[in-house]
C-alpha cells in the first residue's frame, strides 16, 4: 500500500511540472495547493490529502528606460522622465541611488534629484491567454483590497514586452482571479508568464551656464534604481539634458533701411529704430522675461513707437503698441515681454523654438 501512495503522489507532482512554461514564474503571497490521492480495489471514493504553500517574494532588479533627452536655456529647470519596470514575482519598494551627472561645457548645475522611492506591483498568470483577449487570469495574493499583488485599475503593466493598461481587477483574497486590459493583447500569454507594472519617474536639475566660447553644452544623468533584496541593482540608465543660451541681439534701423548690428552713420533728424531680439530655444519656457532699455543721450524719443512682435520679424503676427508710461518707452522700468499665446512675461519655445522682438523709435538731436 505505501507504493501506492507514493506513486500517486509522485504522479501528481509530474502532471503539476507539466504544465510549466520555461519562463514560468510564481506569483509572490499566492497559495499553491497540492493534493494527491488514495485508491484501491473496492473503493468508491479514493481518498485524498492536500498540502498549501505560499509563495514569498523573490526581489529582482528592475528595468528602467531612459529618458528622452530635453533642451532647456541656461538656469533654468530640466526634467527628464523615465520609466520604471518591475521584474519581481510580486510588490516590491524600489529606491533610487543619488543620480550621477557628467557636464559637457557646462558649469553649475544644481544636483539632480530623484523620487524617494516607488512601489510596484507584479503577478503571473494562472491560465493562458490567447491573442486578442482582453482578460488574464492570476492567482489571489490572500487579501481583498482592491489590489492584485500591488496592480490596481489605471495601473500600467508590461505582459511579454508590451505596455497595456489595466481596466478591471477582481479580488476576492482566494482562488482566481482577473485583469481586464483596456486593449486586446498582442501576444499570447503562457501559465506563469510574469507581468510587471511600469510606472513613470522624473529626474530634475536646474541648468548651469554654458562655458565660453560654447554656445551649447549637455549634462548627462544616469540613474540606478534597488529592489529590496540583495544584487537587485539595475543597470545604469542615462538621459541628456542639452543646455543653450538665450541668443539676444540688438540692431538698429536709419530710416526704415536695413536692421543692423554693426556701426552706422547717422546725422541730425535721422529717425532710428532700434530693435531688441529674444531667441528661446526649442521646449525650453522661461518666466519673468523683462526687456529693459534707456533713451540713448542726444537722442529724442518718438511718443507711442515702442511695439511688441510676438513672434519676431520673420513670424506671421503683427505687432502691437506696448503703450508708453510717463511719457516715454516702457522699456525704460522694464516691460514684460511674451511669446504666441503666452502669458506677460513668458516665452515658451515650443517644438522649434521662437523669437520675441520689441522696437521702439528715436530722433537724432
Amino acid at each position: 500500500m505505501k507504493r501506492i501512495i507514493i506513486g500517486s503522489v509522485m504522479m501528481a507532482l509530474l502532471a503539476f511540472a507539466g504544465i510549466q512554461t520555461a519562463s514560468a514564474v510564481a506569483p509572490a503571497n499566492s497559495i499553491i495547493t497540492n493534493t494527491a490521492s488514495l485508491s484501491y480495489t473496492g473503493l468508491v471514493t479514493p481518498i485524498t490529502a492536500s498540502v498549501d504553500v505560499k509563495v514569498l517574494l523573490v526581489p529582482a532588479a528592475a528595468t528602467v528606460i531612459a529618458a528622452t533627452a530635453v533642451t532647456v536655456a541656461e538656469g533654468q529647470t530640466a526634467t527628464l522622465t523615465y520609466q520604471i519596470r518591475a521584474n519581481a514575482n510580486g510588490p516590491d519598494a524600489y529606491t533610487f541611488n543619488a543620480p550621477t551627472s557628467v557636464a559637457t561645457n557646462v558649469t553649475g548645475s544644481s544636483v539632480p534629484t530623484t523620487p524617494a522611492g516607488i512601489t510596484l506591483g507584479a503577478t503571473a498568470a494562472a491560465a493562458p491567454a490567447a491573442i486578442g483577449a482582453t482578460v488574464i487570469t492570476v492567482p489571489a495574493d490572500g487579501t481583498a483590497n482592491n489590489s492584485l499583488n500591488g496592480i490596481i485599475v489605471g495601473d500600467s503593466i508590461v505582459i511579454g514586452g508590451n505596455v497595456y493598461a489595466v481596466a478591471a481587477i477582481t479580488d476576492t483574497a482566494t482562488g482566481n482571479q482577473t485583469i481586464t486590459l483596456t486593449t486586446p493583447l498582442t501576444t499570447a500569454v503562457l501559465l506563469g508568464d510574469q507581468m510587471g507594472e511600469q510606472q513613470s519617474f522624473t529626474v530634475s536639475m536646474t541648468a548651469g551656464v554654458v562655458t565660453p566660447p560654447a554656445t551649447a553644452g549637455t549634462e548627462v544623468i544616469s540613474v540606478v534604481s534597488n529592489g529590496s533584496g540583495v544584487g537587485t541593482a539595475s543597470a545604469p540608465v542615462a538621459g541628456t539634458v542639452n543646455v543653450v543660451k538665450v541668443v539676444f541681439i540688438k540692431s538698429v534701423s536709419v530710416n526704415a533701411g536695413a536692421f543692423l548690428t554693426t556701426l552706422q552713420n547717422v546725422k541730425s533728424g535721422d529717425t532710428l529704430t532700434y530693435r531688441m531680439i529674444a531667441q528661446i530655444p526649442a521646449n525650453s519656457t522661461l518666466n519673468g522675461v523683462k526687456f529693459t532699455d534707456t533713451i540713448p543721450p542726444f537722442m529724442t524719443y518718438v511718443l507711442n513707437s515702442t511695439t511688441l512682435d510676438v513672434d519676431g520679424p520673420a513670424g506671421v503676427t503683427a505687432p502691437t503698441a506696448a503703450g508708453d508710461v510717463a511719457g516715454t518707452t516702457p522699456l525704460v522700468g522694464g516691460l514684460q515681454v511674451n511669446s504666441l499665446g503666452q502669458a506677460a512675461g513668458v516665452i515658451a519655445g515650443g517644438a522649434a523654438g521662437t523669437e520675441v522682438s520689441v522696437d521702439f523709435q528715436v530722433t537724432v538731436d
